[in-house]
């Protein structure tokens, strides 16, 4: 609004100007002429005789100070005019404004406020879950984000699938697997042993020096949950030290007589009446140390699983392994017989621990 009457009032301005100076140039003219139609020659005459003071208003006007020359100078001089206002005007709300800006820092005691810089991630982590009343692995592996992998692979689960009310996991908070260096390992061994490269191992636990990681170090390997429950799944012995139910019944059939006191004896293991020839299976990965004949057990299977644990499988009619072979869980290793101190074809199932026999049933999988 403002502007706009500005510019009213130069456009009035000029319109006077352009006004005084057209009148002032007709009474020159008439004045040294003596009026319209005079020729050159008369004004020639006229202007050598003529008083100064009749010739004033013409001497204020030039050949270059025309009526179009005055409008421009004119309209030049108030378009400068304006411009200049209007630069004077953004200049001052400009200060406004940055006056505010500076009003609020000060207010808040400091600076304007600047973008806050974005906070690292935190690292994986380990958590304890207590078992609730009706939870399975699935569900707590669902609560976390993570995979039923990555929890069988951070606990000695004797049986996934029958959870303990009040049983403590451990919960790792991304998808992997918790080492404990044992004596001897490298971060090498570690890291073929997992199938997960040693920079990301490294990278997720922080170790400053690769070579000098300690003996009972817990390791987070990110990504290797496949690797490590499969290990699991094979464990058969704790971190503790105990003995885990996690062997494969090495055949099916009646259980002919239990682990336990017997015709004034003891019974060592589990009989199992088969028919003479069944397929017997290796209870749990390991290596074959004996296939032959032994004494009262007669051709006699016995397999090494490592952390003091053994199986025995008696009375074969034949065997199917050789010692020194490594076998897998479920492997064929011989057929049921009724061989050495035995009183009918049937399988006798022994699983042994640091040497002493332990009661199979306790520790064969449901």
């Amino acid at each position: 609004m403002r502007n706009s009457m500005r510019f009213a009032v130069v456009l009035f301005f000029l319109s006077v100007l352009a006004m005084v100076a057209f009148m002032g140039g007709d009474t020159a003219e008439h004045s040294a002429v003596g009026g319209p139609g005079a020729d050159v020659p008369s004004l020639a005459g006229r202007s050598a005789v003529a008083e100064p003071d009749d010739f004033i208003a013409a001497d204020a006007f030039t050949a270059e100070d025309t009526v179009p020359g005055l409008l421009t100078e004119a309209g030049a001089g108030a378009v400068a005019t304006l411009n200049g206002q209007v630069d004077d005007e953004t200049a001052v709300a400009q200060e406004g404004a940055d006056g505010v800006t500076d009003e609020l820092a000060a207010r808040d005691g400091g600076e304007a406020p600047q973008a806050a810089a974005a906070e690292p991630e935190p690292g994986p982590t380990v958590v304890t879950h207590v078992v609730q009343r009706g939870e399975t692995l699935w569900d707590i592996a669902l609560a976390y984000g993570i995979d039923v992998d990555t929890i069988v692979a951070a606990n000695d689960i004797p049986d996934i699938n029958r959870l303990q009310v009040g049983q403590e996991l451990k919960i790792l908070t991304i998808r992997g697997a918790l080492h404990r260096v044992q004596r001897g390992e490298s971060l090498w061994d570690i890291s073929r042993a997992y199938n997960v490269s040693m920079d990301e191992i490294i990278a997720v636990n922080g170790i400053a020096n690769p070579s000098r990681i300690q003996v009972n170090q817990e390791l987070i390997i990110p990504g290797g949950q496949a690797a490590a429950a499969a290990l699991r799944r094979e464990q058969l012995v704790s971190s503790s030290g105990q003995l885990l139910r996690n062997f494969d019944w090495p055949t099916r059939g009646r259980i002919s007589s239990r682990y336990g006191p017997r015709w004034g004896r003891m019974h060592y293991g589990l009989d199992l009446a088969v028919p003479i020839g069944t397929p017997i299976y290796a209870a749990a990965n390991g290596t074959v140390t004996h296939a032959g004949s032994m004494g009262t057990y007669g051709i006699l299977v016995i397999i090494d699983h490592g952390n003091g644990v053994e199986t025995r499988y008696a009375h074969l009619s034949r065997t199917a392994v050789r010692v020194g072979q490594r076998v897998s869980r479920g492997q064929l290793i011989a057929y049921s017989g009724n061989t050495g101190n035995s009183t009918g074809p049937h399988l006798h199932f022994e699983i042994r621990h640091r040497g002493q026999a332990v009661d199979p049933e306790q520790y064969l999988k449901r």
